[in-house]
């Protein structure tokens, strides 16, 4: 079954069927998707999501910007589009961005990363992603123990961003801050680094 979003969209769960069937995970692996879309399985689904705006690229590039010089001090590297198995719901996710150390992505399978692999995860909201992004995800990335989650959410107010660390394992994290666009946030070890939001929106 296949979920495809256009703006609005329509994602339907199903129940009953085995998150790990290989039969799913085939048709993933093996889904012909239009330029710039991505497909991910949440809750037992094929979701393909629409290629993102300019201004979520803009938010991905300062970012970028400011996790790298801390990355290249860990030995990691900083990207995007890279799918990771989440063999603690089942599911494939594509964050808009990862931060892995670089032997995991020479020594790894091609296309695919393992959850405990990855060390944090940002996902920068659109109209069409928002709502997974605050739920599904945060509970999914929370149960894989991924360290550090970060949401850029652009549709909340003038803009937010929250950090989510300490998973417990259990579909939750204990710790989170979040901060209004426009002003600086503390980002955990390892990164002990600070991110400064004034640039996500135009003076």
């Amino acid at each position: 079954m296949v979920a495809v979003e256009p703006v609005e969209p329509i994602i339907e769960e199903r129940s009953g069927i085995d998150p790990e069937d290989d039969r799913l995970w085939e048709t993933w692996e093996h889904l012909k998707l239009p330029p710039g879309s991505r497909a991910e399985i949440l809750r037992g689904a094929i979701v393909v999501s629409p290629s993102p705006m300019n201004l979520h690229n803009l938010l991905f590039a300062l970012l970028v910007e400011q996790l790298v010089p801390k990355a290249k001090k860990l030995g990691w590297a900083i990207t995007n589009t890279e799918s990771i198995r989440l063999h603690s719901t089942g599911e494939a996710v594509i964050p808009d961005l990862v931060a892995a150390p670089k032997k995991a992505l020479y020594s790894g399978k091609e296309w695919l990363l393992n959850a405990d692999e990855v060390e944090l995860v940002v996902e920068i909201t659109s109209a069409s992603t928002r709502d997974r992004d605050l739920t599904w995800k945060l509970e999914s990335y929370g149960k894989a123990q991924i360290p550090i989650y970060v949401i850029v959410d652009r549709l909340d107010g003038d803009g937010t961003v929250t950090v989510y660390h300490e998973p417990d394992g259990d579909g939750k994290y204990k710790l989170h801050q979040t901060v209004g666009f426009g002003t600086k946030l503390w980002l955990p070890e390892p990164f002990d680094i600070e991110i400064d939001t004034s640039e996500f929106t135009e003076e």
